[in-house]
């Protein structure tokens, strides 16, 4: 049994790399608009947000050579608070924008590789209208599963500030808080296969919110183990930015800082869009133990897809 959810598990990725060679020109296409965007938007955010840092940082090292009972320094203090007002003003419209699209195209990246690995054609025009249909559904779920993740967030908080408090012994309270920030993270990745996978189940099915994580918690069911180490390994490509980030330190100059982190945008939405394509395969698998068929609701009506098997029936 452990032998067939690891060869599982190895197939799964084997399965999500080739769905960007059965139709390379769909996925490119996918890929290069949605990594040409995020760059767009996060050169936009940061020449928009650098001269708002910049006349802040100036302005306030002028505040302890100014005094305090001359108009220049309530000006100061005024220009101050505009320059707060216009960092948070920013900081939301990009958070804002940046993740409706990122919705937008985790719902793209899900039809495609459904659609790729079920063997049917698509052209690029197609999947942005197919998108387009789906994305008010992946909406509620996403909403749903943040406030999930916020709970989970909080709960751990919750239990760990005052286990920390409690013990004296300032080792000792960082080896707890370690020790607990590393099971709660298991958890999490644990967990988190489930809301994932509703995302998958919100765009491929008439599911969203909390009967998409119902959904994605039942027909997950047997498959839990494969997608925890899905999970893990996708995590840990993720923190590979952070920890190069760590060690190229932050005395870059600005034009190269600037470079490194949009490599690392651009990095992380391949990721993303590899492990989108890997959690489709799972959905596939998942509804194959099951006995379910999987049904594709675009264009005309309802076209069943049957699941395309990882294993050779002989090896099962």
């Amino acid at each position: 049994m452990e032998y067939f959810m690891l060869f599982g598990f190895v197939g799964i990725l084997r399965e999500s790399l080739k769905i960007f060679c059965k139709n390379g020109k769909l996925m490119a296409s996918l890929s290069l608009l949605t990594l040409s965007l995020f760059s767009l938007f996060y050169l936009c955010y940061v020449f928009s947000i650098k001269p708002v840092i910049t006349d802040f940082l100036l302005k306030q090292s002028l505040l302890p050579v100014t005094d305090p009972k001359s108009p220049e320094f309530f000006l100061l203090l005024l220009d101050l608070k505009d320059d707060i007002r216009a960092f948070v003003g920013i900081e939301w419209i990009y958070v804002l924008i940046t993740t409706a699209v990122s919705l937008f195209f985790t719902t793209a990246a899900i039809i495609a590789a459904a659609m790729v690995h079920g063997g049917r054609n698509l052209n690029f025009k197609e999947l942005l209208i197919s998108t387009i249909k789906s994305f008010k559904k992946v909406l509620f779920t996403w909403f749903y599963t943040t406030l999930l993740g916020l709970g989970f967030v909080f709960l751990v908080l919750a239990n760990l500030l005052p286990m920390v408090l409690v013990v004296q012994q300032p080792l000792a309270a960082k080896v707890l808080a370690v020790i607990l920030v590393i099971l709660a993270s298991v958890l999490y990745i644990y967990l988190a296969v489930i809301w994932i996978l509703a995302f998958v189940v919100s765009v491929l099915e008439e599911k969203r919110g909390v009967e998409a994580l119902g959904k994605a918690a039942q027909i997950v069911k047997g498959m839990q183990l494969t997608g925890f180490r899905l999970n893990l390994v996708f995590t840990v490509l993720f923190m590979v930015p952070h920890g190069m980030n760590m060690m190229l330190g932050t005395k870059l100059l600005f034009s190269i800082s600037m470079i490194v982190t949009l490599v690392f945008v651009n990095y992380i939405w391949l990721v993303k869009m590899f492990m989108l394509s890997a959690y489709t395969v799972l959905y596939y698998q998942c509804k194959k133990i099951h006995g379910e068929e999987v049904e594709l609701q675009w264009d005309s009506g309802y076209n069943k897809v049957p699941t395309l098997p990882l294993l050779d029936e002989s090896l099962a």
